[in-house]
């Protein structure tokens, strides 16, 4: 027989929201879960920049990383920002004839080592949507841990959507929204993280 004494305790994080809407019985009135808790390193490896090199084009990446004291994922705490076909960090999520994709980026990146290591990824869908804040008047992530985030921006995750797999999910912050498109369509930032 299993006894509850048996099994290991995890607890959800908290979606942030500290409202009580209408007078019901809502989120903002329980708050359950842990609070989402974050180290922001910039000190010995994670200060300056590494060089990471996709299509010829040599981007300086802030080696800066955010640890999440709950998930114990670490995440980079900047986004590409110069390279992809709009020179402006937004990479569609299949390899394009440049070479140029999400899954390119980050072999770049983990054989230039940012901030030492070489086992950075695209996130998941699930990990993506850890960082929500939900109380603000959008989703946006920990300002002070990603302050260069935008709302109106779309994130590639790298999760497939299972009955259309042509197509990936991908979230922006403003509502918060979590959508899908095709992986050979646009061109969306991404967040690279390790751990977990």
């Amino acid at each position: 027989m299993l006894h509850l004494s048996d099994i290991p305790l995890f607890k959800l994080l908290k979606t942030g929201q500290t409202t009580q809407y209408g007078g019901y019985n809502d989120d903002g009135l329980y708050e359950m879960g842990i609070a989402k808790a974050y180290t922001v390193l910039t000190l010995g490896v994670y200060s300056g920049h590494t060089h990471i090199i996709l299509n010829a084009i040599d981007e300086a990446h802030d080696n800066a990383c955010v640890y999440d004291r709950r998930t114990q994922l670490m995440w980079s705490r900047y986004l590409p920002h110069h390279v992809g076909p709009n020179v402006n960090g937004s990479l569609p999520w299949t390899t394009n004839v440049n070479g140029e994709g999400i899954f390119a980026y980050v072999a770049a990146a983990n054989a230039a080592l940012l901030a030492g290591y070489g086992d950075w990824r695209v996130c998941n869908m699930t990990e993506m949507l850890s960082l929500f804040d939900i109380e603000a008047p959008n989703a946006y992530p920990d300002v002070v841990a990603f302050p260069n985030h935008q709302v109106d921006l779309q994130y590639w995750t790298s999760t497939t959507r299972p009955d259309t797999v042509t197509n990936a999910f991908w979230v922006q912050h403003v509502y918060p929204y979590t959508y899908f498109d095709l992986k050979t369509l646009n061109t969306f930032f991404l967040m690279l993280v390790r751990g977990g």
